[in-house]
């Protein structure tokens, strides 16, 4: 069965099998008390889905739809070795800030996320958690996938010690950053990729790694890694607040 819209007195849901998956709740005009109004713009991702709603109810007297029950716990899986024994060598600042910025959805009533489309290439790449698209065992993340806020975290961490640990500790000055330092970094290689150290088009954040004289110059820190923002695209602003975070983290 497919999904649809439903509107109501209080809000608008997105339903599918009689209850409700997502939902949008009306609030009180300011300006006139006989208008609501309600934030739109997560209707977007009710249309990147594969089963994207085709139809619409409206139901403006009748009950409001229930939350779709939450379906039975799946095993917890056994903990991967490098995930159980990667706190002493990832900092927690690094875990901390990437969980920040790569947020936690889809969210479900009960606390736990499912697979969602990737925001550029839709259901091309499934992703869930704190950006997940591959679990540690290798299979890749799928649509409908379920996990909770611990897998979610402990995905994260696998994918930080099998993908990127190794690389971040083959630049020269690594030994000579604290953890706050390498944290930053570790941010930074999460979201724009393990292999920026010497790449093409990173000369910039190579230059931070390669010049500890500079480490505490907060300007040109700042503008080393805010650089690296796409300008001009609707991700600018998201991306240009992370790598000022980083940046500040780095200068901590």
């Amino acid at each position: 069965m497919g999904t649809w819209i439903k509107e109501t007195a209080k809000a608008i849901y997105l339903m599918e099998g009689g209850y409700w998956i997502s939902k949008l709740s009306k609030y009180p005009s300011k300006t006139n008390p006989d208008e609501q109004v309600l934030n739109i713009s997560a209707v977007r991702s009710w249309f990147t889905r594969t089963d994207y709603p085709r139809a619409m109810t409206v139901s403006l007297t009748g009950p409001e739809p229930s939350p779709r029950p939450a379906p039975p716990k799946p095993p917890e899986p056994a903990p991967s070795a490098s995930a159980s024994t990667s706190s002493g060598k990832i900092p927690r600042a690094a875990i901390d800030i990437i969980k920040e910025f790569e947020g936690y959805a889809e969210q479900l009533p009960d606390g736990r996320v499912r697979a969602y489309a990737d925001p550029i290439h839709g259901w091309g790449v499934p992703t869930i958690g704190y950006g997940t698209t591959k679990y540690p065992d290798g299979r890749k993340v799928k649509q409908g996938d379920i996990i909770n806020r611990e897998q979610s975290e402990e995905y994260l961490i696998d994918h930080i010690e099998q993908s990127t640990r190794a690389a971040m500790e083959r630049i020269p000055t690594w030994s000579q950053m604290n953890d706050n330092q390498r944290s930053a970094i570790y941010s930074f290689a999460y979201n724009l990729g393990a292999g920026f150290y010497r790449g093409n088009g990173f000369k910039s954040i190579t230059a931070v790694c390669d010049s500890p004289q500079r480490w505490k110059d907060r300007a040109w820190i700042t503008e080393q890694f805010s650089k690296y923002r796409n300008p001009g695209t609707s991700a600018e602003a998201g991306l240009l607040r992370r790598r000022k975070a980083e940046a500040d983290l780095f200068l901590s």
